[in-house]
């Protein structure tokens, strides 16, 4: 696979790259070491694997510290707000790159769109420009995220069941009739309170509603998470998650909704495309072979997926920039993630060429006969809403503290109108210490 080598114009803007082996340098970062803080996920586990590729071929060290997904997220929170030197590369949700790109935290990227082997081009463009800042890259995508709906076709089938529900009331119906016929408990969802698990599912629901997290991005942020659609998308989202869920969901993670489609313990789920790798892994799964795959349901208001992505930014404290770069750029290159994508379950891809590749359709294609996984993807980013996280610095502290109003609801501590209401409260004061609001 080709290597690629970049060089500093000053000490902190990143000039032209120059591709392949440079002729004056066998290896060129021998001596330096790498440190990678990153997820627990077939991506990175499958890069990890690879890495003495790279390491041959340059003489670097790169050395990986791999969390589960929250774990990482906190640990990433903190080595970048302190300024941290201690890491190089980093996990980064794209609604994070404000958040660090506007403190100075963050090296810029953009320089990789001017290598023509690299091809930025290639990269998906909502989640090239989801990690786009102020007209500067500040990460490379590898994750292109969504939700499907995931349904056991054979086990519904049997219950009378034979098409995908189009809203979020029609699968609250669904599960009731469910229910009936003692087909119990129906779905499996995150209920962990924070913006990566429980606000990843109920915000789908509430812009399929009709609401928005703001009056009018960007010109007028005032916040609308106590509108009646919010409100109703919290009653719909309770009502799933308490009488219709697994047991312990309201601190479920999305493990723990894998896990129950995988094991056949649900007939079916609405969780992240990029999962079902895991949920059909043949050595793991009960529903290899019986699933189908449809985009998940909407509201009133349509179809509003969730979008979302993920890559590797360099921390601008880092001590070894050129080296750093040069290693986000062959993990993200054409060669390396085809090779992930075929020697793991990893399937969220965000090369454009890999989507089309004959190899990726042969190993992840999935169409058992009730829905194409292929197809479905493409629907759901398709119908993608690009505010679905606000790309404001504030968004992660204002998803949070909306996630702890859910969790009150599904609890019992308050109806959907007192905790959002409180929680709307709250956000005002967090938009007004942004300077967003008066």
């Amino acid at each position: 696979m080709k290597r690629f080598v970049n060089r500093l114009a000053t000490g902190v803007a990143f000039a032209a790259l120059t591709a392949g082996v440079a002729s004056a340098q066998d290896k060129p970062y021998e001596g330096v070491t790498l440190r990678v803080l990153s997820t627990q996920q077939p991506w990175d586990t499958a890069v990890e694997a690879m890495i003495d590729e790279y390491e041959e071929e340059t003489g670097a060290r790169v050395v990986f510290d791999l969390y589960a997904f929250g774990q990482a997220v906190q640990k990433v929170g903190v080595e970048l707000s302190t300024g941290s030197s201690a890491y190089d590369v980093f996990f980064l949700e794209a609604s994070d790159v404000p958040r660090y790109a506007a403190g100075g935290r963050l090296a810029p990227l953009s320089v990789m769109a001017a290598d023509a082997d690299y091809d930025a081009e290639d990269l998906i463009a909502s989640t090239r420009e989801a990690f786009t800042y102020d007209g500067e890259i500040y990460g490379v995508p590898y994750f292109a995220a969504t939700q499907l709906y995931y349904w056991n076709a054979e086990q519904l089938s049997e219950a009378g069941v034979d098409a995908p529900p189009a809203t979020f009331e029609d699968m609250l119906a669904m599960c009731e009739t469910l229910k009936e016929k003692g087909i119990a408990p129906c779905t499996a969802l995150r209920g962990k309170p924070n913006t990566s698990e429980n606000i990843w599912y109920w915000t789908q629901i509430m812009l399929g509603e009709g609401g928005h997290w703001v009056a009018d991005f960007p010109n007028d942020m005032t916040p609308t998470v106590n509108s009646p659609e919010a409100v109703r998308a919290a009653e719909i989202y309770a009502e799933l998650l308490t009488e219709h869920g697994i047991p312990g969901s309201v601190s479920a993670g999305y493990d723990d909704v894998v896990v129950a489609i995988q094991q056949g313990n649900v007939p079916m789920v609405v969780e992240g495309a990029p999962l079902a790798g895991r949920i059909l892994d043949p050595e793991l799964s009960k529903v290899s072979g019986k699933l189908g795959f449809a985009p998940p349901p909407g509201g009133s208001a349509g179809l509003q997926a969730p979008f979302t992505a993920q890559g590797w930014a360099v921390g601008a404290a880092s001590r070894n920039l050129e080296a750093a770069q040069d290693f986000v750029l062959w993990a993200t290159s054409k060669e390396t993630v085809k090779a992930v994508t075929l020697n793991s379950p990893f399937v969220a891809v965000t090369r454009d060429s890999v989507w089309e590749d004959p190899d990726f359709i042969e190993a992840h294609g999935y169409d058992f006969g009730n829905g194409s996984f292929t197809e479905a993807y493409a629907e759901a980013l398709a119908a993608g809403d690009p505010l679905y996280r606000l790309p404001i610095p504030e968004f992660r502290s204002m998803g949070d503290r909306v996630g702890l109003a859910l969790q009150e609801i599904v609890t019992g501590e308050a109806s959907a109108q007192e905790a959002l209401d409180e929680a709307q409260e709250d956000v005002t004061r967090i938009l007004k210490r942004g300077g967003y609001l008066d």
